[in-house]
């Protein structure tokens, strides 16, 4: 039996029930691991034939296919990539994938309308033919990698898909549709070649006019053009995109929320300025109104010729004038009260509004929540009920006839009294006319400052306390920037697992200071500081411990500059951070002449960013830097961790050209990659596309036999599909015949 089944021509079988009872030692057979029985392996489908009338146990068992037309022949393709075509469980699959390209017209490749597989999908075709095209479009349409200012086709591959756009699709005034699925969501991007303007249509909904930036969000596709994996190590930005890309979504989160907070901190950082100043000129008023008030009073005192009640009268003006000012500060914060009742009130009606039942959910909770929102009602309205009743009695007593203004009459006549008895004391001291005058400009001065006091207080108070608000965002800030570190630091990890510890990612606390030092130096221009000074500061903030903890203590002492002023003594006590790090207290002073406060916050709001860094691992435990490695490696690198990602759809345009000899490892590794995500590959490689088992191959060809001026979509199918096969075998292989003669040269 053994020496039979090596000479079997056949490749799959079936088998009643599961193949789980099949036993290890078959299973190793079916799996081509037992020599005794060739090392050849056998694709087996498990059925649940029902032997009984009653058929109770047909479809128990059942055995999942991946063909595109029901025949023989789809079968034996099936068997032949079991790993891929063949499931006995529920098949998984990509739940993000591009389902249909659109373009209205090319001038390249005429009309397109081309529907894609939610796996693997291969463009082939001889040079010039539009394989590239293709992926550019999809490209293009979704936004993918935004224009730079490198005109370089290498360092930018946008600025080629530019020009081809340019040339293709502008003279058509043509637009390109883009269908995709998210979660079961249908969604269509359109995108205009003339305008470069950007529509989005989600579900049964409208097409919209959105931002580029939000289609990225939205579907941030791995894309890469020709070669483009074997420079990734030449442009940082490109490599880091390999760690940002899988998380890009938690990313855009938080940093919208960083966004969101840096906002709120600069609006903050103006009520703090505020505060500040209105606490040092409320200080200055509160020591000019003590030093009128002294002076007001020696003044009384040297008045001479006044009988004892005179005196005391004199000596009252003090505190009467203290009544007359919390007279009308009671006024102020009455009249503010209600004011505040009345808005109350308003926000009271508007919340109740808002407070509408819900009907839909399971009933038992549908009943609580109801119970909640009634007594919550119940709650909220009796509050404004007495609100209204307290405001209106409030009213009343602060109109003409009421309670209050009664009293405040009452006293007004008093101080009226008081003031004229005053006036008339004065009077009586006729030899210090001068004095007097004095006085009166003193009484008026100290009058018109405890005003401003008391304006100064008002306006202070409403301002609450910044300060501590400052504290709390900081602290959210910092902790946001720990946050994406600590997202990135777990991507890093994950990428040096994907990739079999071929790329090492690390994630480098506080390296990238480029960004601080540059507001820093855009602060300081001017300021007489030398360059080489704060390039050394920096570089001294980088070895650091903790960089970001560091450079927090430095602002805040940075800050004390900035408030300090010209006149304030500045010593190494007062700055002892910025002093450690090399910046003596000569060039201190010179920067803090310069920096202003919205200069200081400018540098606040700029992270000290953790940045990864890549290495190869030559061998075990061995590693060089990821550029020095060579394009080949860095490729086969790259792609194991494109292929083990799963999430976004992948495209790449002709990959076999920037890996190393090791291809099938990609083949295999592109087997497991398609259950996670879909997969858009141009290539020339029969390997990746034949052995790779792609579920959809689009054949391009040159619309007119010789002519590479134009190209079209001549054929769209699977490997089971004859036709297919053979324009495969045609445009891949070279054909029939220069198949066989490799083959017989191989000598298999």
């Amino acid at each position: 039996m053994q020496a039979k089944y090596k000479e079997m021509p056949c490749v799959g079988g079936y088998l009643d029930g599961s193949i789980d009872k099949v036993g290890s030692g078959n299973a190793k057979k079916f799996a081509g691991e037992d020599p005794k029985w060739g090392n050849k392996p056998l694709s087996v489908f498990q059925t649940s034939d029902s032997r009984n009338g009653s058929f109770v146990d047909l479809g128990k068992v059942a055995t999942w296919v991946k063909w595109s037309e029901p025949t023989a022949e789809a079968l034996r393709q099936a068997c032949l990539a079991r790993d891929s075509r063949i499931s006995q469980l529920p098949p998984q699959l990509p739940s993000v994938f591009i389902s249909r390209l659109v373009v209205t017209n090319s001038k390249f490749l005429g009309p397109v309308d081309l529907w894609l597989n939610r796996q693997y999908n291969a463009v082939i075709g001889g040079r010039g033919t539009g394989k590239s095209t293709i992926l550019d479009y999809i490209r293009w349409a979704l936004c993918d990698q935004p224009a730079s200012v490198e005109d370089d086709e290498v360092a930018n591959p946008s600025v080629r898909q530019r020009r081809l756009i340019e040339a293709t699709l502008v003279p058509q005034d043509a637009h390109i549709d883009v269908y995709f699925t998210i979660n079961e969501i249908p969604h269509v991007v359109r995108r205009y070649a003339k305008t470069g303007e950007v529509l989005l249509k989600v579900g049964d909904g409208e097409f919209t006019k959105t931002r580029e930036s939000d289609i990225r969000s939205l579907l941030p596709i791995h894309a890469y053009s020709q070669k483009q994996l074997s420079s990734v190590s030449v442009r940082v930005d490109e490599l880091l995109r390999f760690v940002t890309a899988p998380i890009r979504q938690e990313l855009d989160t938080l940093d919208r929320r960083n966004g969101e907070v840096a906002g709120k901190l600069r609006e903050n950082y103006a009520s703090l300025q505020r505060a500040r100043d209105l606490d040092a000129g409320l200080m200055r008023s509160v020591l000019a109104e003590q030093s009128l008030a002294e002076q007001a009073a020696n003044l009384r005192a040297s008045l001479t010729g006044l009988s004892d009640d005179d005196r005391d009268l004199l000596n009252n003006k003090p505190a009467v004038d203290r009544i007359r000012a919390a007279a009308s500060a009671w006024e102020l914060d009455t009249n503010q009260l209600l004011d505040s009742g009345t808005a109350l009130v308003a926000e009271i009606g508007d919340a109740l509004q808002g407070m509408q039942g819900l009907d839909e959910g399971p009933e038992v909770l549908v009943k609580a929540s109801e119970e909640l929102r009634s007594r919550t009602v119940r709650i909220v309205s009796d509050l404004g009920v007495a609100v209204e009743a307290a405001l209106r009695l409030a009213s009343d007593a602060v109109t003409e006839t009421g309670e209050l203004a009664k009293h405040r009459r009452a006293v007004e006549e008093q101080l009226s009294a008081f003031d004229a008895s005053y006036e008339e004391v004065k009077s009586k001291s006729t030899a210090h006319e001068v004095r007097l005058k004095e006085l009166g400009q003193i009484e008026a001065q100290r009058k018109s400052t405890h005003e401003l006091v008391e304006e100064q207080r008002r306006a202070r108070k409403t301002l609450g306390d910044p300060q501590a608000i400052y504290t709390k965002l900081r602290a959210e800030l910092v902790g946001l920037y720990s946050d994406r570190s600590s997202l990135l630091t777990g991507q890093c990890d994950a990428l040096t697992q994907l990739s079999d510890g071929l790329l090492c990612a690390t994630m480098q606390k506080g390296t990238g200071i480029s960004e601080v030092e540059g507001k820093f130096r855009a602060a300081t221009s001017g300021s007489g500081v030398r360059g080489a000074r704060i390039e050394s500061l920096f570089s001294a903030l980088g070895d650091e411990t903790d960089p970001v903890a560091t450079w927090e203590t430095a602002l805040a002492e940075l800050e004390t500059l900035v408030l300090m002023g010209e006149d304030g003594e500045l010593t190494s006590e007062v700055t002892p951070t910025l002093t450690r790090l090399g910046l003596p207290l000569a060039d201190q002073d010179k920067v803090r002449r310069k920096i202003t406060p919205d200069g200081w916050l400018d540098i606040a709001l700029t992270p000290i960013a953790d940045e990864p860094v890549f290495e190869y691992q030559t061998k075990e435990a061995e590693y060089i830097p990821f550029s020095s490695a060579s394009p080949g490696q860095q490729a086969t690198a790259l792609v194991r961790i494109l292929l083990a990602q799963g999430g976004m759809p992948l495209l790449i345009d002709q990959p076999e050209e920037d890996l190393d000899s090791e291809v099938f490892d990609v083949v295999e590794r592109i087997w497991q990659a398609k259950r996670g995500r879909q997969l858009i590959f141009a290539s020339h490689n029969a390997n990746l596309v034949v052995n790779g088992d792609a579920e959809l191959v689009i054949a391009c060809s040159y619309r007119t036999a010789g002519d590479q001026s134009a190209g079209k979509i001549k054929l769209e199918g699977a490997i089971d599909v004859p036709a297919m096969r053979k324009e495969i075998t045609h445009v891949i292989e070279g054909g029939e015949k220069a198949f066989r003669l490799r083959k017989d040269k191989y000598g298999f």
